[in-house]
């Protein structure tokens, strides 16, 4: 079997050491991560094929890993380690996204074949150096007919991809989340002349501003604690072939300004570097904001919104292509049973009237994510069982079949103006602001100890402090200066 690298979630020492030993002993290297950020942050630089979460301590904290990286569309395979083995916790393993649950202790031949079966998942994994993370130098060609030939309105966002692929001009792609809006990227650059060279993406949101500049542009050896040799950036890999900057309207705004210079210019500076790099990379974003109002806000810079917005693609929710899910069903179902050797589970008409009906807050992703369960557990029940439990839970977008979604909102003075999810962001920020703000006051606005006692590093701290607009004037009030 073929070296790679595997990651390891998980918070006690000893099973830790254990997990190296034998994931070593089977001839991988192993990346190894504490805490559920640290995870996160190796999973998007490094992007190793596999990954292994223990969820015996911190049970909550690795959920979360496992639900970000299947909200993250990464090739990353997650295998689930656990000692309990309820079915219950098991189903909640793979609906959070486990392709696989291990029940310790493992056997060594367990864990290899379980290791085998993840990289023969994992289509298209990357492996080190770091330089080449997350590229596809041979992307596989995307199903167009799948893509856009199933629904009118996906037909007309393919006109207007065909029109504007063999150009260069900087493509925005507008959606809610899961629509599909990485696929509309590769069917971009599968139909340029740049398909033979790479496709790259970055996710915006994903990391922290110090880290997203040494991602976009690389960095120098010595540049930050840390960099202890060159890295070559995205945008200097991407040369001559197709950059995806996902979740483009989370890029903090200093680094707006570094992106805009890169697309006006078509060069840069690595971080700690002297010398101008040129790029040829063409640039397609995406989000699942209103650009326009974040930019009314301040919080995006309109000269970066008017050089992205040259063409705009807005790509339509699944409750608005209904016609698409049977085919999108039979595309699901045959590609898991091909990567779990399953048997095809049955969809009753019944099944197929619920699908249909359906909202699809999570839109395409979730669909795929429900099918993948589905004929994991060989369960048609599932699929029934998940639709009427979302049902209950509050929210627009999960509406019973006699309030669909076209109906208007009953008047109310108190409607948001912006979406749920925006709703939930800025309550978390919120949130997040007034915990750092308490704890900077008790101590004394001593940034290291106060990073110590909320468990993040030094420069996580000031990222976060810079973010939530608490500077050196709140400081000195809140001291008494």
């Amino acid at each position: 079997m073929k070296s790679t690298s595997v990651l390891i979630l998980d918070t006690n020492p000893k099973s830790r050491e254990a997990l190296e030993r034998a994931i070593e002993h089977a001839g991988h290297t192993v990346l190894v991560a504490r805490t559920g950020p640290e995870a996160l942050a190796l999973l998007s630089n490094l992007r190793p094929p596999v990954a292994l979460v223990d969820l015996d301590e911190s049970r909550e904290e690795a959920f979360s890993v496992l639900r970000e990286i299947t909200l993250g569309s990464t090739d990353t395979v997650v295998l689930a380690l656990s000692s309990a083995s309820d079915t219950a916790f098991v189903v909640r393993a793979i609906r959070m996204g486990a392709a696989d649950f291990l029940v310790k202790p493992i056997a060594g031949q367990t864990l290899r074949g379980a290791l085998k079966r993840a990289l023969t998942q994992n289509e298209g994994a990357r492996v080190e150096p770091l330089s080449r993370a997350a590229v596809e130098d041979d992307p596989p060609a995307p199903d167009l007919e799948l893509l856009f030939g199933k629904s009118r309105q996906m037909r007309s966002v393919e006109d207007i991809v065909r029109r504007a692929a063999d150009t260069n001009a900087t493509i925005l792609l507008q959606g809610e989340s899961g629509t599909g809006k990485e696929m509309v990227a590769k069917a971009i650059h599968y139909i340029s002349e740049r398909r033979d060279k790479p496709f790259l993406k970055v996710n915006c949101a994903s990391l922290p501003g110090e880290l997203l500049e040494s991602e976009l542009f690389g960095h120098e050896k010595g540049a930050f604690t840390g960099a202890h040799r060159r890295k070559p950036g995205k945008f200097e890999v991407a040369s001559r072939g197709t950059f995806l900057l996902d979740e483009i309207g989370e890029m903090p705004l200093e680094l707006q300004a570094k992106l805009l210079h890169v697309l006006q210019d078509g060069a840069f500076f690595r971080v700690g570097g002297s010398e101008l790099i040129k790029t040829d990379s063409r640039v397609i974003a995406a989000t699942n904001r209103d650009l326009a109002s974040v930019m009314a806000k301040g919080m995006f810079r309109e000269d970066l919104y008017y050089r992205l917005n040259v063409v705009t693609i807005s790509i339509p929710p699944l409750r608005e292509r209904r016609e698409e899910i049977p085919f999108l069903l039979e595309h699901f179902v045959a590609k898991f049973c091909r990567q779990y050797n399953r048997d095809v589970p049955k969809i009753s008409p019944e099944t197929m009237g619920l699908l249909k009906e359906y909202a699809w807050p999570g839109n395409v992703r979730e669909l795929e994510n429900m099918i993948k369960r589905a004929v994991v557990l060989q369960s048609e029940a599932l699929i029934r069982e998940e639709i009427a439990a979302r049902r209950q839970q509050p929210g627009p977008t999960r509406l019973a079949p006699a309030q669909t979604e076209s109906a208007p909102p009953p008047p109310s003075s108190s409607v948001p103006e912006m979406g749920l999810k925006e709703v939930a962001r800025q309550a978390a920020l919120a949130a997040e602001k007034a915990v750092i703000k308490d704890v900077l006051e008790q101590v004394r606005w001593n940034r290291a100890e106060a990073a110590r006692l909320l468990k993040i590093s030094y420069k996580a701290m000031l990222y976060k402090i810079r973010d939530a607009g608490l500077g050196d004037t709140k400081r000195r009030k809140s001291s008494g200066k």
